[in-house]
């Protein structure tokens, strides 16, 4: 065993030393052959001679087929050249497509490549609201005088924003199935778990609200159902057993009190709920081994699915509060190995394609947030992520690269939207996905590989990527990721934002337009090209997404639009005199015209989370002055 070890570090050191590159090419593609490669063919032999470019000799290799089998006779001295033979030829003997990756050659002659950027500043001043231990008084949502409804209207607006949630964000984390839940709910709209849900999507900017009649707004009716499912919840935690409804109403208070800014409100609810979910596992893990969308249907394998939903979400939300929150780094109570599986469409679930659809694509949303192979990666990950790493190691990066590559090769082909795990996406195949929440994932999926790689890349003003290449894990390469990656959320943005409006997250946005003002002042003229077309885009598409529809005497809207003007640079920024063509060069700007008609043309009342905004400008102002238009 000790003297395959000793062959094996050999082999890796030769393989470092010799850097081989072998580029095999068909025969009858003369015209793209390299010096460094030949290939001459007959009827029964194909002969393979490989120049290194790194070492004066060179090595060939013979395979004669013949009646008696196939032969091999080879100049070949050591395993380094074996190895890289057999991995760079074998897509030529199996059939099977072998799609491009960013790491499909490797140059180790970095061996660490430093942290420049920890952190993005948007990311650093979203990461710093949530950060507060406090809540000010001053940020509280204070409302003096809530004017009541009779239990008839409320009960008839309660009832209006269930129908708004299974419209949106319920297919969005279909936790409830929807052809279960839906009809018991709106039958049952008494219970404390919809209290705490009308009050999260009512905090929310979701425009499937209705309008809300005066003399009420959005918010006092939020804080409404707030209160309700509070008073509730204070029975339930003493008069009943841990159940996933209670597990669920502490997640929606929680998600609630994050969009005022509540954060150790919204820690305590979180934490609870993870608590309570873990707690519950034994009653389902049996029901839900082996269950497939052919299962006959029972509740309690529909609870036992829905128990199984909420696992994943409530994990991923305590995963965030734990790192933004505690600022702790130790996940073994948090990234174990469940033993439940994932997700699954439930056979009730496969008569409608919409919920079929949000409920295969929220399988991969959770299979991509849970896609590292082991603890160490997944400390790696939320360290970098975190802003707690100075340095990465090659070796920790090409495994970070592989995990989502890996997940990209796993998806079904009618998820794929590009031909290979990272490349430029065309917005037209972008356009043809009839899944739109497919396009949710692939939201999900860049923003991982610019969060990688926004850490890693160089100064985009101080490359003209003259020297860059794919093949060498450096700044430079970084900085290529990024392009390729903001200009893939470009898109996917302007896309969902006409299919799902209200599920392009505002957060990722702003990450992403902080990138492309990064590349806007690179030196390499067509990657600054690119990111000025893709931020003024992006930023369109901001401006509508915290746009609210006209409600009556209050004046919102205005507000909004000045917070944005003070996030980022203005659509139009003085070096961003590039024409204002579409991302694919065929789509005009009338489309996000009418996009901003129809959601003036709107009924419902979108309101932004008005803590949240104004925190947010406070923190601009100080954090990013310079971004701030003169004019």
């Amino acid at each position: 065993m000790k003297g395959m070890e000793q062959q094996l570090a050999m082999m890796e050191e030769q393989l470092r030393l010799h850097n081989l590159r072998v580029q095999l090419q068909s025969a009858d593609s003369d015209e793209d052959a390299e010096n460094d490669i030949a290939i001459s063919q007959s009827h029964h032999n194909i002969d393979y001679v490989g120049i290194n470019i790194d070492k004066p000799s060179n090595w060939q290799l013979t395979v004669t087929n013949s009646s008696e089998g196939i032969s091999l006779q080879t100049s070949i001295k050591d395993l380094a050249d074996i190895n890289s033979f057999l991995t760079e030829t074998l897509h030529y003997f199996d059939q099977s497509y072998l799609p491009r990756t960013p790491n499909y050659h490797i140059d180790h002659s970095l061996q660490v490549l430093t942290v420049t950027n920890r952190m993005l500043r948007v990311e650093s001043v979203l990461y710093s609201f949530f950060q507060k231990k406090k809540k000010m008084a001053e940020d509280a949502l204070v409302i003096v005088s809530i004017p009541t409804y009779d239990d008839i209207n409320r009960m008839f607006i309660k009832r209006q924003i269930i129908e708004a949630y299974f419209a949106c964000m319920g297919l969005l984390n279909p936790v409830f199935p929807k052809p279960y839940y839906f009809p018991l709910f709106l039958a049952n709209h008494h219970v404390m778990v919809t209290s705490a849900m009308a009050a999260f999507v009512t905090y929310t900017q979701c425009r499937h609200v209705p309008a809300i009649p005066y003399p009420m707004t959005r918010e006092m009716v939020g804080e409404v159902f707030r209160k309700e499912a509070k008073e509730l919840l204070q029975d339930a935690l003493f008069e009943q057993e841990p159940n996933i409804y209670t597990a669920a109403t502490l997640m929606f208070l929680s998600q609630a009190a994050l969009i005022t800014l509540n954060n150790s409100e919204a820690r305590l609810y979180m934490n609870m709920a993870w608590r309570m979910i873990v707690d519950i596992k034994p009653k389902y893990a049996d029901l839900l081994s082996g269950l497939t969308p052919n299962t006959p249907v029972t509740v309690e394998i529909i609870e036992a699915e829905t128990w199984r939903r909420l696992f994943y979400v409530i994990r991923y939300l305590e995963m965030s509060l734990y790192i933004l929150y505690d600022k702790l780094s130790d996940y073994s109570s948090i990234l174990f190995d469940t033993g439940v599986g994932y997700p699954v469409v439930l056979q009730i679930e496969m008569i409608s394609k919409e919920t079929r659809d949000s409920v295969e694509a929220f399988y991969e949303v959770v299979r991509v947030n849970d896609c590292q192979a082991t603890r160490k990666d997944d400390e790696i990950r939320y360290q970098l992520y975190s802003g707690n790493i100075e340095n990465l190691s090659v070796d920790d990066l090409q495994r970070l690269e592989s995990h989502l590559c890996n997940f990209w090769k796993s998806l079904p082909p009618k998820f794929q939207l590009s031909d290979s795990p990272f490349d430029y996406l065309q917005l037209d195949r972008i356009q043809q996905c009839d899944n739109p929440y497919a396009i949710y994932l692939y939201q999900i999926y860049y923003y991982y590989w610019l969060a990688l790689h926004t850490r890693l890349m160089e100064e985009p003003s101080a490359t003209d990527l003259g020297g860059a290449n794919m093949d060498r894990y450096d700044g430079d390469r970084a900085l290529m990721l990024v392009s390729i990656c903001s200009d893939a959320m470009s898109k996917i943005f302007h896309v969902l934002f006409r299919r799902l409006p209200c599920n392009v997250e505002m957060h990722w946005m702003l990450i992403a337009a902080d990138a492309m003002g990064r590349l806007k002042k690179s030196a390499n003229p067509q990657i600054k090209a690119r990111a000025s077309i893709n931020l003024q885009k992006t930023l369109t598409v901001l401006k509508l997404r915290v746009q609210r529809s006209n409600d009556g005497a209050n004046t919102q809207s205005s507000d909004n639009y000045s917070v944005l003007k003070h996030i980022l640079p203005s659509v139009i920024s003085p070096d961003g005199s590039t024409s204002s063509g579409s991302l694919a060069g065929s789509e005009s700007d009338s489309l996000y015209e009418s996009d901003a008609n129809s959601l003036n043309n709107s009924a419902s009342s979108v309101h932004t989370a008005v803590p949240y905004l104004r925190e947010l400008q406070k923190a601009i102002s100080v954090h990013l002055d310079d971004e701030v238009p003169t004019s």
